[in-house]
């Protein structure tokens, strides 16, 4: 006779395995473990590489700007006690301050006028410099890169013996063309200031922003350019149907960025012109640099205030990009991209 099996286990018990399934299972997977332990290990890697930064960024651009607004409220010459509250006094003297206006429009003139011109400049040089027939790109990159690495202060004094009324490389030039016959000086007007050094900016920028603009180009896909040679379109109708309507989002940016870069000139300003002719190009920088160090007692609240007001300024010109880029961002997704 034939015996039935017997369960090792007594009756009306289940087997252990099956009461302890996620024990069972924790053992299966001991990656698990190492996994978390890995992550908590990253993290502590990530905070201890973020806490200079953070540190830094506390010293050198948190605190002054707290400082810079607590300032504002004080009539203090930056040495000494803060004990001259008073309040908005420091506002309404700038908003009442002819000079601080005019160095304002000078600022937005120069921001405005160098945006206008290195921009669409350096987006030509860009699409030269990304043909493919195009040789020694890196020779030629290297060329209009070279000025940016040009402190701002030595290209200043530079151009300030080049453009020397009486004996600078631009005289010497105009009197062998015959041009004229006594002394041009780029400085003494108020305009010619200005333009000079708009000039001399963009000289020194172009290549940064051509980087900009070829690294806008190359996310452009070829299969558009290919499909639209099939087509027939001429370089003109790629460069306006195609180009210029998917870099847009990043055009906006470079744009903002070109305009909040310029509005911050101040060494062309202190080695070419010294806000000359008189206060004629006054820059709101160079504005700020004369009211708190130019002359005792120096009015360091009252700098403080000038410098609030015109970051407030550039704020809103930031914060409207975000409108622009919205917009490009649409407009390119009718391209399927």
């Amino acid at each position: 006779m034939a015996l039935a099996p017997t369960s090792p286990h007594p009756p009306g018990t289940a087997p252990t395995t099956a009461a302890r399934p996620s024990r069972e299972v924790r053992r299966l997977k001991p990656s698990e473990g190492n996994r978390e332990r890995a992550k908590g290990r990253d993290r502590l890697w990530v905070a201890a590489f973020l806490v200079p930064f953070l540190l830094l960024y506390m010293g050198f651009t948190l605190w002054p700007l707290i400082a810079t607004v607590y300032y504002s409220f004080f009539d203090w010459s930056g040495t000494g006690p803060l004990d001259q509250f008073v309040g908005g006094d420091n506002y309404s003297r700038i908003l009442g301050d002819p000079l601080f206006w005019q160095a304002v429009v000078n600022t937005l003139l120069f921001a405005v006028g160098t945006t206008l011109i290195k921009l669409p400049l350096s987006l030509l040089a860009a699409l030269v410099m990304t043909r493919k027939w195009l040789w020694a790109k890196r020779a030629l990159r290297t060329v209009f890169f070279a000025p940016l690495i040009i402190p701002v202060a030595m290209a200043g004094l530079v151009f300030t013996y080049l453009l020397n009324p009486s004996n600078g490389a631009l005289n010497s030039a105009l009197h062998g063309l015959g041009l004229t016959d006594g002394t041009t000086d780029v400085f003494a007007n108020r305009w010619t200031a200005l333009l000079t050094l708009i000039l001399i900016s963009v000289w020194q920028v172009f290549g940064q922003y051509m980087i900009y603009w070829m690294a806008a180009l190359q996310n452009v896909p070829d299969e558009l350019y290919e499909a639209a040679e099939l087509d027939g379109a001429s370089e003109w109708q790629k460069l306006t149907r195609i180009t210029l309507p998917m870099i847009r989002p990043v055009a906006v940016v470079i744009v903002m960025l070109a305009l909040v870069n310029a509005m911050h000139v101040f060494g062309l300003v202190v080695t070419l012109t010294g806000g000359g002719p008189g206060t004629s190009t006054y820059v709101v920088s160079y504005f700020i640099y004369k009211q708190a160090f130019g002359s005792m007692p120096f009015a360091y609240g009252y700098a403080s205030a000038a410098a609030l007001l015109f970051s407030g300024m550039a704020f809103l010109l930031v914060t409207s990009q975000g409108l622009f880029v919205r917009r490009a961002q649409t407009k390119r997704k009718e391209y399927g991209v």
